[in-house]
């Protein structure tokens, strides 16, 4: 993997997988969390979007000939709804139940650890997602820097992230979030780091309402315990109500949103609101799209 310094990787022979000298299991999510997530994400209509989304801009803005690398990119659904449609890619993750499930999944290179000063070559990087990452991360402006230094000139980021303060509850407390963003401050912190902005949209524009009257005020209200006072069996009913698979007029209503947005977002045009935040950034380039726009 031209990308890691080798010096401070193994590779285990028996996975195939990278493995970081300085590894911790100190992650955001726990190797249960993953095991959940993997029995939803395959059929899950929101993982399913999400991915939709994100690999249509990919589509736009990143290229088929270089690797793609998903950092922190957890069970690897994601990036093997990209490798499907023709993409190389690389995985770099620090819980090694999820790096496992991802190679499962058969991402081309995963490699368990994290992106630091010394574990990834600077300038190495062409390409690279971070989903849903940034908001775990304390000391966010930071890493962006460090992403800036690791990508190659002309590299291409792309970053998803939740929306709005307004709609914190304690699903951010227990997914150990230190923040959400407003798209402005998203950009400024990314350009700050010396990135340029290609494209930006707020989406999943449909659930800013039912988060804040469900999450947020039931929660105020007393009416829906929080995150951390439920139940497991309350917690694991709540996330497959929130996951599972559609199925008539509710099906129907949400396709009709999620089709305006992704008609707005292949026009390149911006979703004005919306629960999470999308953002295209490249290094030290004039942002342009693959098809010329």
């Amino acid at each position: 993997m031209k990308y890691l310094n080798e010096k401070k990787w193994r590779e285990d022979a028996a996975s195939g997988i990278w493995i970081a000298d300085d590894i911790t299991t100190d992650t955001a999510f726990s190797d249960e969390t993953q095991d959940e997530l993997l029995s939803l994400e395959d059929n899950s209509w929101w993982f399913i979007y999400r991915a939709d989304v994100i690999t249509g801009l990919m589509d736009r803005y990143f290229v088929k000939d270089k690797i793609t690398v998903d950092i922190g990119g957890g069970n690897g659904y994601t990036s093997s709804v990209a490798r499907k449609k023709g993409y190389y890619t690389g995985l770099i993750e620090p819980n090694p139940i999820a790096c496992r499930h991802a190679k499962e999944r058969g991402i081309d290179e995963v490699s368990c650890g994290a992106v630091t000063e010394d574990s990834v070559i600077d300038g190495s990087i062409g390409q690279a997602t971070l989903l849903d990452v940034l908001e775990h991360i304390e000391d966010d402006r930071a890493f962006v820097k460090l992403l800036h230094r690791k990508l190659s000139g002309g590299g291409t980021l792309l970053v998803t992230v939740p929306a709005f303060m307004c709609l914190w509850s304690s699903e951010d407390d227990a997914a150990g979030h230190f923040r959400r963003y407003r798209i402005a401050d998203l950009c400024d912190l990314l350009e700050a780091s010396g990135f340029d902005i290609c494209y930006r949209s707020y989406f999943m524009g449909f659930l800013f309402l039912p988060i804040l009257l469900v999450r947020v005020l039931l929660e105020k209200f007393g009416i829906l315990k929080p995150q951390g006072q439920r139940t497991e069996e309350e917690r694991a009913e709540i996330a497959k109500s929130q996951f599972k698979s559609r199925g008539g007029f509710v099906n129907m209503v949400l396709s009709v949103f999620e089709g305006i947005e992704k008609r707005l977002m292949k026009k390149e045009r911006r979703v004005p609101f919306g629960s999470s935040i999308i953002v295209v950034a490249r290094k030290g380039d004039i942002c342009m799209s693959i098809l010329g726009k």
